[in-house]
């Protein structure tokens, strides 16, 4: 009884924050670059259930679920309407992102990193992609040294994993891949309570890849100063003429290399009387009395050549959301660890306009109906469960 009570209840904790992440979205339905964040529901190990005599283990007679935690939100990376604004300080980012599957892989800094390609089956029956095995992920999302994902040799289905990267199962419940040791040795099957929380990472573009972004030099509420991104492409110009993001924190150029100068600064000219202020490389322009609508200094004010306006890439399976439309890379906004995962940009630039934020209105309404009526259903069971644990109580073993 004691175990239906905290079943319910998962799934009601779980329905809340799903709620808090579709209502978030809402809330930034007209933010520009906004990315919608997915939230979803993972199931609790499932518990092997077996007939016992004299206190033995006999036989297994089947399984039983525990419950539901909420997985942690992941931004869709869908680009977003680009509408015309015409202007000058909107410069919306258009994604060169290959499109099709990805899957995640160790990289030699120990962590899992987005590689295009299909999986298939490599040597030893391993999951790879481009001849590389799949990285198996621990509850916080760091790669299980020495663990691997192979196709279950008992498995008669066709198809590697289910949609969310878990795996498929045929019509004898046989899933579709185990976790196994370099030698090949079986040491977990997805589902027990020897794998809980080991779950493999494959998608598509939507979540995984190199997408396109603006470096930031971040200010923290503390005075911590580092590097973020953003996809937020309405700037503002401060009081020190520094082109800024919606945050207040200075866009940061990137060098002939194709990296963030951390330091250096983008000045608006304020005595240029052009219209527009970047070209589509992201170069500065001159108005018809020569002058430039903006120059790049760095720390001291000294001029830094070939510097301007530009994107870097970074592997959106290490960006999380840090508020005000910006994101950390690597978990953090130290700016040794930010510049480690990033690499020159892709994206083409698109001045005059901007990205809209890709929530969709209609079904973020939807999912929280039907979150609303799971809960309802959760919070019956509930009730039920706690009536009947009342009868046990108060009724049963009473003698009249």
């Amino acid at each position: 009884m004691i175990r239906a009570l905290t079943t319910a209840a998962a799934g009601m904790l779980t329905e809340e924050r799903l709620q808090a992440a579709l209502a978030n979205d809402l809330a930034n339905l007209n933010t520009p670059g906004f990315k919608e964040i997915l939230g979803s529901a993972r199931e609790y190990p499932v518990e092997n259930l077996y007939q016992s005599q004299d206190g033995q283990l006999i036989q297994p007679i089947g399984q039983m679920g525990t419950g539901v935690l909420f997985q942690e939100g992941v931004p869709l990376w869908s680009e977003g309407q680009l509408s015309k604004t015409d202007r000058s300080l909107d410069v919306a980012i258009q994604d060169n992102t290959p499109p099709g599957p990805y899957a995640a892989v160790n990289s030699p800094g120990g962590q899992a990193v987005s590689v295009a390609g299909p999986v298939t089956v490599g040597p030893g029956g391993r999951l790879t992609v481009n001849q590389q095995p799949l990285a198996v992920l621990n509850a916080s999302g760091k790669p299980v040294p020495g663990w691997y994902a192979i196709k279950n040799p008992q498995y008669t289905g066709t198809s590697l994993y289910a949609a969310d990267g878990m795996p498929n199962y045929d019509a004898a419940g046989q899933p579709s891949y185990l976790f196994a040791n370099a030698q090949g040795q079986v040491l977990a099957v997805p589902g027990t309570l020897q794998a809980a929380g080991l779950a493999l990472r494959i998608g598509t573009s939507n979540d995984m890849g190199q997408h396109s972004f603006y470096a930031v030099a971040y200010t923290s509420a503390d005075g911590q100063s580092g590097v973020v991104l953003t996809r937020d492409g309405h700037f503002s110009v401060n009081t020190q003429h520094e082109l800024v993001d919606a945050a207040g924190h200075p866009i940061l150029p990137v060098g002939s290399n194709g990296m963030p100068i951390v330091g250096a600064r983008i000045i608006i000219n304020p005595n240029y009387t052009g219209q527009a202020l970047f070209a589509s490389d992201g170069q500065a322009v001159r108005d018809a009395a020569g002058q430039l609508s903006y120059t790049v200094v760095g720390q001291k004010g000294q001029s830094v050549t070939g510097a301007k306006l530009g994107t870097v890439n970074a592997d959106v399976t290490q960006v999380t959301p840090l508020g005000a439309t910006e994101f950390e890379v690597g978990g953090s906004f130290a700016t040794n660890t930010a510049l480690s995962h990033l690499q020159p940009g892709t994206g083409t630039l698109m001045p005059g306009y901007l990205e809209g934020s890709n929530v969709n209105a209609t079904n973020a309404l939807v999912q929280m109906q039907q979150i609303l009526n799971l809960y309802q259903a959760n919070q019956q069971v509930l009730s039920t469960e706690n009536s009947t644990l009342g009868v046990a109580a108060e009724d049963i073993g009473k003698i009249p």
